[in-house]
């Protein structure tokens, strides 16, 4: 047989094609252009995906962490938006070099690169390290296991071992009473100023009567609400869920009065307008407060630890969190009344 020629570029009835072998065969795709320049661009841009397709048995991590994104995270997953800024995080070190070619070593510097913030937008924890090396895992599984063709799959034998940092230290923090009523004060007091209920309002009383991660609250539409019967769902059409579930949960008298208000409001189809963060009116809060240690996620912390001290059934508990009973049992089952109550005054 003779050899293959490799893609090559050239005129063909005024337009400019790549012309191209495949399955033995001579084929060729127009770039839609008659001018050179922008043919020579496109020309490039088909190599790179071209190239892409091609089966490798020592591919480019960067082209892992793409078929991994596209292949299995994109269109069903939670919390989707997450991804694209952690994988730029892996590629600024890992993207150009081949999955054999790398040690436990180089996940440790990465690890350190993060730490300091050369890598990513500041400084990380060693949680959100540890999260991300994980993707990185996931993707070499990825290609393994699950991505087409299948002649793109890799051999098991040649994954390097990459090595997490620990996990980040639990989050004790709990708010007291008084804590949550200021919170919940100040924003009446920007409600009470504004023509709208602002998207802090709306959050803060997701955050205290849902206690939903912030990304299921910044993303909730408003289909998913639903004000007659009392009702919210988290979890989107179409969606897989992954570990951190999102619940279909009853809505508290106080939080249906809000969102009652902020649905004859309503401007977009989600329920706090967009899914963008919502650090900066956080931080003028917390500014304002001069609480320590405030955060989205302290306030789903605190309703779980006093449903634990209250009593409520640890399987209630994870239902309304959408956590896995052995998440709940390893947090705040001995913050539960009966912990251990059978084993004293015997």
């Amino acid at each position: 047989m003779a050899n293959q020629k490799p893609p090559r570029l050239a005129i063909y009835e005024g337009s400019w094609y790549v012309f191209y072998s495949k399955n033995g065969r001579s084929q060729r795709q127009s770039l839609r252009t008659d001018d050179q320049t922008i043919a020579v661009r496109r020309f490039e841009g088909w190599l790179d995906e071209h190239n892409k397709m091609k089966p490798s048995t020592n591919p480019l991590i960067g082209h892992c962490l793409d078929m991994w994104f596209h292949q299995w995270i994109e269109g069903r997953m939670l919390a989707e938006a997450r991804y694209p800024s952690l994988i730029n995080n892996l590629k600024s070190f890992f993207g150009n070099r081949r999955v054999k070619d790398i040690s436990r070593i180089d996940a440790q510097k990465y690890t350190r690169l993060r730490e300091r913030g050369d890598i990513g937008r500041c400084p990380a924890a060693s949680g959100t390290i540890r999260k991300e090396l994980q993707c990185l895992r996931a993707s070499f599984n990825f290609m393994c296991d699950r991505v087409e063709p299948i002649e793109l799959r890799i051999d098991r034998m040649i994954l390097p071992y990459v090595e997490l940092p620990p996990p980040s230290p639990p989050r004790d923090r709990v708010l007291s009473d008084d804590e949550i009523q200021a919170c919940l004060d100040y924003v009446d007091g920007l409600a009470q100023k504004s023509n709208r209920l602002p998207r802090i309002t709306r959050f803060v009383y997701m955050a205290r009567y849902t206690a939903q991660r912030k990304t299921a609250i910044l993303e909730l539409p408003w289909d998913r609400v639903y004000l007659d019967r009392k009702q919210i769902n988290f979890l989107p059409t179409g969606r897989l869920q992954t570990s951190k579930r999102r619940p279909f949960i009853p809505m508290d008298n106080r939080l249906g009065d809000m969102l009652e208000r902020a649905a004859a409001e309503s401007v977009s189809k989600l329920v706090m307008d967009n899914s963008k963060n919502i650090n900066n009116e956080w931080q003028k809060m917390v500014r304002s407060l001069d609480i320590d240690g405030l955060t989205p996620h302290v306030f789903r912390h605190t309703w779980a630890t006093r449903a634990a001290m209250d009593g409520i059934a640890m399987d209630k508990i994870a239902a309304f969190l959408g956590d896995t009973m052995a998440t709940v049992e390893k947090n705040y089952k001995h913050l539960s009344p009966e912990y251990l109550s059978d084993v004293v005054n015997r």
